[in-house]
Formats: structure tokens, C-alpha cells, sequence
């Protein structure tokens, strides 16, 4: 199906450019530094930053789909059933408030990953990548947060207002060089955990443990054009005594890290992985996901289970904003797992996944 390209201000393309483009990839060794960046260690190519992201999407032979839905129908939802303030559950409840944002419950503890309610996800308060499904939740239904991770600092992950929200409620792990940015918008410093990859940070919440290891990912970082990968991304193992979450945040794939976690960390008991933003491959294959990808991912951190998120709230790719969980379906048919191992939420779905004996 052919899509009509979007016509778009300067500032509007420029927004979706600070989360879109893609990083200037360096020469290394197995460092993900090279003294003033970081860096991703598995690949070599660059898609060309800024003026590769314009010149893909405003002369390249990719149709930009747009999304209609009168043609494409509704984006699916749901409405959630969280786990109430004071009550514990014996098993994991698992929550899509939307994009990138998962609500994880479980033994009396809340986490949340990328964390964005608002409505752009955009340097401009007006203009961007323009929600198309709300989130499910709001800061007057969310529960109590104890924990947030962020993956990266992009807008669509790293969001000002929900962080200011949020406040000193919840204690933050972020990878290496986000913490002042954090602490700039009032979050006192304590609450603020940076981390490299590999490192482990324990916290004691609720009467349990909860472990948080900062895993490595493919991806980039940059709020402005001036602050290419001066910060770390990152994905985030999160486990309990008898439940261990991966979060994939927002990643390419590459067969080395994600099996390296795979083996130091154990099987996981639920994958959150990202399946959207993947076209024009061309462009974006160094840092984002597609599906078959995804489903690579899963096998290769031995996820029992999975769920796909990063897809039906931001346009920020070249393809159908519902696409994804079809392509997702085709994939794992293709690898021959169950439809059930690896799967797809409604926006605001709950879910319950059942903790280790």
C-alpha cells in the first residue's frame, strides 16, 4: 500500500530528527568509549546524523506512512488493571501504559521503564512526533513508583514534564552522564543511581530485594545537536527472588551483546523488547529493531516469555504504525515459537505472569 509522504514544517522534521536520527558510529576496539563519546562497540557504519535522517525522509525512495484511522483502524486498548497501592501479589503484573513505558508490579514493588505521558515527544512543547494513542495511564492512576529505569536520554524516552511529575517518589537508575540531567530538573541527587553496563545496584523496597543490572544495547544518544553520545545508553535487567524482567529500552541488534546477556544473566521469565521504528532499514538498522530482530533478541537473552512495545504511539519511522505486531506474528511463526512466547499488549493491557516456586 502506498502511504502519503507527510508534509512537514522545518521545526516539526527537526523534532522528529532528535529521536529518529542516527548515530556517527566510531572505530574501536571492544570499549564502548573512546574517550570524549561513547560508543557502540559491534558496528562500523554510520546512517549520517541529521542530514541523513532529512535527506532519507524528505528524498529517499521510502514511503512515510501516515497514520488513518478510517483506513488502518483503531490502535488497540484496553483498560488496566493495576495492582491497587497497599496490596502485594504473588505473582508479576505487567501493564503497557504505551511506546515505552511498562508498568512492572510485583511482591509490593513498582517499576517503570521510560516513563513519557505527555503528548509530543519533542524538544518543541507544540510540535514533534505527536502521540497517537494516549497513555493509559496518568499521574493521577499511577500507583506509587519506587523504581524507574531509562533506557536513553531521546525525548520519546527521557521525558522532562513526567520525570518533574514523577519527582523524589521513585529512586532512578539511568546510564553513565544522565544523572545531572535529572538533578537539574529537582531530583535530589540520592535518588539518583548512574550506571555502566554491568554494573549492579540492589534496592530495598517493600519488604523484598530487587536487583537492577544495566545491560548493554545498540543504540545512540542526543537531545540537541551539540550532545551526540556524550551520554551512555542502555537496557536494564530488573529481578526479583522469583520474577527477572529485561527491558530492552531501544536497540539495534547484534549477535555478540545480547547473548553475553543471555549467559551472565540466566533465562529471563519476560523480554520487554522493542519491534517498532524499523524502516527504512537502510537507515535504520544499526539502532533500531525490526521484528525478526526482536524475536532474535528474545531467543538470545532466553526469554521465557515477551512482549513488544516501542510501536502504536509515536510515528517515528517509515512504517504503518500497526504494522509491527503483524510483522511480529509473521516472525515468530517463521522461527517457530508459539503465538503466545512472544506477543503484543493492547495499550493499557494487564497481564499476569506467573513468579517462580
Amino acid at each position: 500500500m502506498k502511504h502519503p509522504r507527510i508534509k512537514a514544517s522545518p521545526a516539526i522534521l527537526l523534532a522528529f530528527a532528535a529521536i529518529a536520527m542516527a548515530a556517527v558510529a566510531h572505530a574501536t576496539d571492544a570499549d564502548h568509549r573512546d574517550g570524549r563519546h561513547f560508543v557502540n562497540p559491534q558496528v562500523a557504519d554510520s546512517h549520517g546524523g541529521l542530514l541523513g535522517f532529512l535527506r532519507a525522509r524528505l528524498f529517499g525512495d521510502d514511503d512515510w506512512a501516515t497514520y488513518d484511522p478510517a483506513r488502518d483502524g483503531p490502535i488497540p486498548q484496553a483498560a488496566p488493571k493495576i495492582v491497587p497501592p497497599g496490596a502485594v501479589t504473588e505473582n508479576a503484573v505487567v501493564t503497557w501504559i504505551g511506546h515505552a513505558t511498562v508498568l512492572v508490579q510485583h511482591q509490593g514493588v513498582n517499576v517503570l521503564t521510560d516513563p513519557i505521558l505527555t503528548q509530543y515527544a519533542s524538544p518543541l512543547p507544540f510540535a514533534g512526533p505527536r502521540r497517537r494513542s494516549a497513555p493509559a495511564l496518568t499521574m493521577d492512576t499511577l500507583p506509587p513508583i519506587d523504581v524507574v529505569v531509562i533506557s536513553h536520554n531521546h525525548y520519546d524516552h527521557l521525558d522532562a514534564p513526567t520525570i518533574r511529575a514523577l519527582g523524589d517518589g521513585p529512586r532512578y537508575f539511568v546510564p553513565l552522564g544522565i544523572g545531572d540531567w535529572l538533578i537539574r530538573r529537582g531530583i535530589d541527587p540520592a535518588r539518583v543511581t548512574e550506571m555502566d553496563w554491568w554494573d549492579t545496584a540492589t534496592l530495598q523496597a517493600a519488604d523484598t530485594e530487587v536487583e537492577i543490572v544495566a545491560t548493554p544495547s545498540q543504540h545512540f544518544s542526543g537531545r540537541s545537536l551539540t550532545d551526540r553520545n556524550r551520554t551512555l545508553w542502555s537496557s536494564w535487567a530488573i529481578s526479583w527472588n522469583d520474577f527477572s524482567v529485561w527491558f530492552g529500552g531501544d536497540t539495534g541488534y547484534n549477535d555478540v551483546q545480547f547473548r553475553a546477556i543471555g549467559e551472565r544473566l540466566g533465562a529471563f521469565d519476560l523480554g520487554i523488547i522493542p519491534i517498532g521504528a524499523y524502516l527504512p532499514r537502510s537507515f535504520m538498522r544499526g539502532v533500531h529493531v525490526d521484528p525478526a530482530e526482536a524475536v532474535k533478541i528474545h531467543q538470545d537473552i532466553g526469554a521465557r516469555r515477551s512482549i513488544g512495545i516501542h510501536w502504536g504511539t509515536f510515528e517515528l519511522a517509515a512504517e504503518p504504525l500497526l504494522e509491527p505486531p503483524r510483522a511480529l506474528m509473521r516472525a515468530t511463526a517463521a522461527a517457530g515459537l508459539p503465538p503466545a512466547e512472544f506477543t503484543t499488549f493492547a495499550v493499557g493491557e494487564t497481564r499476569n505472569y506467573s513468579a517462580r516456586p
